[in-house]
């Protein structure tokens, strides 16, 4: 099967477990937004390669936020390729396993100690307003104190879980109980709605084109 090629030099990785996993071609490689849960390592390299790169052309891992669907396989990865990972600077101590996760208290815990993602020290903590491999960083709090969504200029928008789509790509709002602040939450993916956008990669769900 070939690569599910989404817009120039963006492809949604195959077989990921969990949260989607998005790979961007840059000026300078390659970007990698997500990384699914813990095992997805080997498979995401296989795919790199499958494109015609390298592992070592991946330069940036960036993590939309520090739920464990999304950085499960930071560690492995990062080893693979030695790609710089960046989060955003409020989500940065728990992906270090410097603090634990803010929501979902004892049984989200419970939930980390079981799969026991393995902590990462982050190589660059993002703030609103900073780029990474051409990709602008909108700070969008809610589902999680940090999370973040990535734009670049010609409209492909990456959401995280700050917006999302269902199966057939229609658009919906994050669930308020699986948010950090609710408020927030709703906040943050109404102003993701009004972005100039072109293609919504969310974090679960279809891809959308607008």
């Amino acid at each position: 099967m070939l690569p599910m090629r989404l817009a120039d030099g963006v492809y949604k990785v195959d077989g990921v477990r969990a949260a989607n996993v998005y790979l961007v071609a840059t000026d300078d490689g390659l970007l990698l937004v997500d990384t699914g849960m813990p095992g997805n390592a080997k498979l995401i390299v296989a795919f790199i390669e499958s494109v015609g790169r390298r592992a070592a052309d991946l330069r940036y891992i960036v993590l939309t936020h520090c739920d464990i669907d999304h950085i499960g396989s930071v560690a492995a990865l990062k080893e693979l390729t030695g790609a710089k990972v960046a989060i955003h600077e409020l989500d940065g101590p728990i992906l270090a396993g410097e603090q634990r996760p803010q929501k979902g208290g004892l049984a989200m815990a419970a939930f980390h100690r079981l799969l026991r993602p393995r902590t990462v020290a982050p190589d660059l903590l993002l703030k609103n307003g900073d780029t990474i491999g051409g990709l602008q960083v909108i700070h969008v709090p809610g589902h999680t104190a940090g999370s973040i969504v990535l734009r670049r200029e010609d409209g492909v928008v990456f959401s995280g879980d700050a917006l999302l789509s269902d199966k057939h790509g229609q658009v919906r709002w994050p669930a308020p109980r699986l948010a950090l602040d609710r408020v927030q939450a709703l906040a943050s993916a109404e102003r993701i709605k009004a972005l100039p956008m072109k293609l919504l990669c969310p974090g679960h769900g279809a891809p959308v084109y607008m």
